[in-house]
């Protein structure tokens, strides 16, 4: 994959708030003070009469990130609401030890049915990463996963004395 930040990608200042574990004011602030970088757009679909977006390129320069091309798509999708893409933005934060950002995306990949993002978001609960430690909640996570056909799921049930 290249490595680029392209100065056309636009996402929600929400998208942006996940992206960096910040508020949604905090992105809107960085917006109004130049911090980072935006468009707006007219749209009657809200209140102001202006959709505002940020230039993903000027996020990741703010947050000292060099962001790969296939990521950007990524974010893209994901802004989209897209379960799979929200699953993997969530998988590269897991991975690169930001877990609170990753159960973020798990969590909103998983009330899609995402049945990889439940699995995921399970073992954040299960070993306190990124949120609280919660058993049950866990467990809860852990049993839709599985119910969806989750093999890795259904192994760590089984593992746990239930029956699959």
């Amino acid at each position: 994959m290249e490595a680029s930040c392209p100065s056309t990608a636009f996402i929600s200042p929400q998208m942006a708030a996940l992206l960096t574990g910040k508020t949604v004011r905090t992105i809107h602030n960085w917006l109004d003070s130049g911090v980072i970088a935006g468009q707006q757009l007219p749209s009657s679909q809200v209140p102001s009469g202006v959709l505002r977006q940020v230039d993903l390129s000027s996020l990741a320069a703010k947050d000292q990130h060099c962001l790969l091309q296939g990521f950007v798509e990524c974010v893209k999708q994901a802004d989209s609401g897209d379960a799979e893409a929200l699953n993997q933005v969530g998988i590269y934060f897991y991975w690169s030890g930001d877990h609170a950002i990753a159960s973020s995306f798990f969590e909103a990949a998983a009330k899609k049915g995402h049945a990889d993002a439940m699995d995921f978001l399970s073992a954040c609960y299960f070993n306190g990463k990124g949120v609280d430690k919660n058993q049950g909640l866990g467990l809860r996570w852990l049993g839709s996963a599985a119910a969806l056909g989750h093999s890795l799921a259904q192994g760590k049930l089984r593992a746990l004395g239930f029956e699959v």
